[in-house]
């Protein structure tokens, strides 16, 4: 339940400042978000060759466009440090975006940069034992497919984290993120399938792709911080370093 209070609120935070946050997902597409679109072409292509030529998946192009999306970290940061303060309902406007944008650069490449790592690290073992037909490890496909779950998790909230911190840090934001997600198995997991569906609704209506869909993953990522937090710290946000201004 506490996921779909989480995408209620995060809901609510985006359509009381609808008119800022299309804005300042407009100037995430500008400032380096559509490099994001790298890793998801990549994917799509090598599937559809596959499918059609029936040769083993090749991974190449895939690896190269997680690559390339290392550069929209620092405008995620900016986007982030913008739902950040939505999220709870303090003041916001343009300037925070710009703001974070200076402020998180390079600790966001840092951020994309590992994120990236782990990722091709994970698909390629996931690839490899999937390939395995016959053979019994074929099994450990499941606990990589577990793994990209619990890590997809860990993405949702690595963003809101680092521009929540009152000391930001490229391993101290992994670490919060990776605690996070492992104290909250369940709830993470239903926040990051309610996230994928989100896209998925986006996707089909392309328009929300372009004006909030990145608003609406890190909005969710910003108010499950919120919650998690609270929860844990007895109200105060500022007991786990998180700094609620």
């Amino acid at each position: 339940m506490r996921a779909f209070l989480v995408t209620w609120r995060s809901l609510v935070s985006i359509y009381n400042e609808l008119f800022l946050l299309v804005g300042m997902n407009l100037l995430w597409w500008l400032c380096g978000g559509f490099l994001t679109v790298a890793p998801a072409l990549a994917a799509y292509t090598v599937l559809s060759l596959t499918a059609s030529s029936g040769e083993p998946l090749w991974l190449a192009p895939v690896i190269i466009g997680l690559v390339i999306a290392i550069p929209a970290g620092p405008a995620t940061a900016a986007l982030a440090n913008v739902t950040h303060r939505a999220a709870r309902e303090l003041h916001v406007d343009r300037s925070f975006f710009t703001d974070g944008l200076r402020e998180y650069w390079r600790k966001a490449l840092g951020v994309s940069a590992l994120l990236a790592l782990v990722n091709t690290i994970l698909i390629l073992n996931l690839v490899f034992y999937i390939s395995q037909v016959g053979s019994l490890i074929q099994g450990l496909a499941l606990l990589f497919i577990v793994l990209l779950l619990y890590w997809a998790s860990v993405q949702v909230y690595v963003f809101p984290i680092l521009v929540g911190m009152k000391e930001p840090s490229v391993l101290g934001a992994i670490k919060m993120a990776l605690m996070m997600a492992f104290a909250n198995p369940l709830f993470s997991a239903l926040v990051v399938v309610i996230a994928a569906l989100l896209t998925g609704i986006s996707v089909v209506l392309a328009i929300l792709v372009l004006i909030l869909w990145p608003t609406v993953v890190l909005m969710m990522g910003a108010h499950s911080l919120k919650l998690v937090v609270e929860m844990a710290g007895g109200g105060k946000e500022e007991n786990a370093g998180v700094d609620a201004r």
